[in-house]
C-alpha cells in the first residue's frame, strides 16, 4: 500500500513538472518568435503571413463548430482536422523564423514523424509547436477584449462539456480508441516519454487537450505582441495556473481549462486595465 502511494506521488510529481516545462518552453518560444519578428520588421499582419493564419482560423473554427453542434464521430474527419490545423500552425511558426521552403520542410517533416513514428516525444513536439502557431494566429486575429471573451466562453463550455459523460470526453475516448490522441500526452515517468503513443495512453499517462494548449498560449502571444515584460508576467500567471491544475487531486478526466484560464487571464486583465496591452 505504501509503495503504491509513493509511486502515485512520484507519477503526479512527474506530470506536474512535465506540464510546467511544456508551457514554459512554449511560452518562451512564443516570446522569442514574436521578438524575432519585431526585430525583422515582420509583423503578423503582413500580406505574406495573413493568408496562413486565416487558413488556420478557418480549419480550427470548422472543427470547433462541428464539435459543439454536429458532434461528428468519424475518426478520419477528426484526424484530418487536427493534423491539418497543427501542420498549418507549425508552418506559421516556422515562417516567422525561416524562409518559406525551409518552413514547409520542417512542418512537413514534423507532421510525417508524428503520423508514422508515433513516439510520445514526437507527438508532443508536433502538438506543442503546432499549438504555438495556432495560438499566434488567434492572437493576431482577435482584439484583446475579444480574445478574453472567447477564453471565458470556452471555459464555460469546458466546465459543462468536459466532465465525465460530456461530449468532449466521449469524443476523446472514441478517438483514442481509434488510435487518435487529440492533445498533449502527459507521461507519468521518463520511460513513457520515449514510448509509443499507443502504449502511453493505455498506461498511466494523462491527456491534455489541444484547446487547453492553444487558448492560454494565445493570451501569452497577444501579450508578447505588446512587449517582453508583459508576456513574461502573463506567462508566470499561466505557470501558476498549471501548478494549481497539477496539484489538484487526480481526477481523470476533468476540465483543465478553468485553472489555466484563471492563471493566464488575471494578469492579462490587470495589464489591460493599466494600459500595458
Amino acid at each position: 500500500m505504501a509503495d503504491t502511494q509513493h509511486k502515485s506521488r512520484n507519477e503526479q510529481r512527474y506530470r506536474r513538472w512535465f506540464l510546467v516545462a511544456s508551457y514554459l518552453l512554449a511560452g518562451c518560444g512564443l516570446m522569442l518568435i514574436v521578438e524575432h519578428a519585431r526585430h525583422e520588421s515582420l509583423h503578423f499582419t503582413s500580406p505574406g503571413l495573413s493568408s496562413w493564419y486565416y487558413a488556420i482560423i478557418l480549419v480550427a473554427a470548422c472543427g470547433v463548430g462541428l464539435l459543439m453542434f454536429k458532434r461528428i464521430r468519424s475518426w478520419m474527419f477528426w484526424e484530418t482536422i487536427f493534423t491539418v490545423t497543427l501542420f498549418l500552425g507549425v508552418w506559421f511558426a516556422c515562417l516567422l523564423l525561416l524562409p518559406l521552403v525551409w518552413a514547409l520542410l520542417v512542418a512537413a517533416a514534423l507532421t510525417l514523424a508524428h503520423l508514422f513514428i508515433r513516439s510520445v516525444f514526437l507527438h508532443d513536439a508536433f502538438y506543442l509547436v503546432g499549438a504555438m502557431g495556432v495560438a499566434m494566429s488567434f492572437a493576431t486575429w482577435l482584439a484583446p477584449e475579444v480574445l478574453l471573451v472567447f477564453l471565458v466562453g470556452f471555459v464555460l463550455y469546458d466546465m459543462v462539456a468536459g466532465p465525465p459523460g460530456g461530449p468532449i470526453q466521449e469524443l476523446a475516448r472514441s478517438l483514442v480508441s481509434k488510435g487518435i490522441v487529440p492533445g498533449l500526452v502527459v507521461p507519468s515517468d521518463w520511460r513513457e516519454f520515449v514510448a509509443s503513443v499507443d502504449t502511453a495512453v493505455k498506461s498511466h499517462s494523462a491527456l491534455l487537450g489541444a484547446g487547453d494548449l492553444i487558448l492560454p498560449l494565445a493570451v501569452v502571444a497577444r501579450a508578447a505582441d505588446a512587449g517582453v515584460c508583459q508576456a513574461a508576467i502573463v506567462l508566470v500567471g499561466l505557470l501558476v495556473g498549471v501548478l494549481i491544475l497539477a496539484r489538484t487531486p487526480s481526477q481523470h478526466p476533468r476540465a483543465a481549462l478553468p485553472a489555466l484560464a484563471a492563471g493566464v487571464g488575471v494578469p492579462f486583465v490587470v495589464l489591460m486595465l493599466v494600459s500595458w496591452i
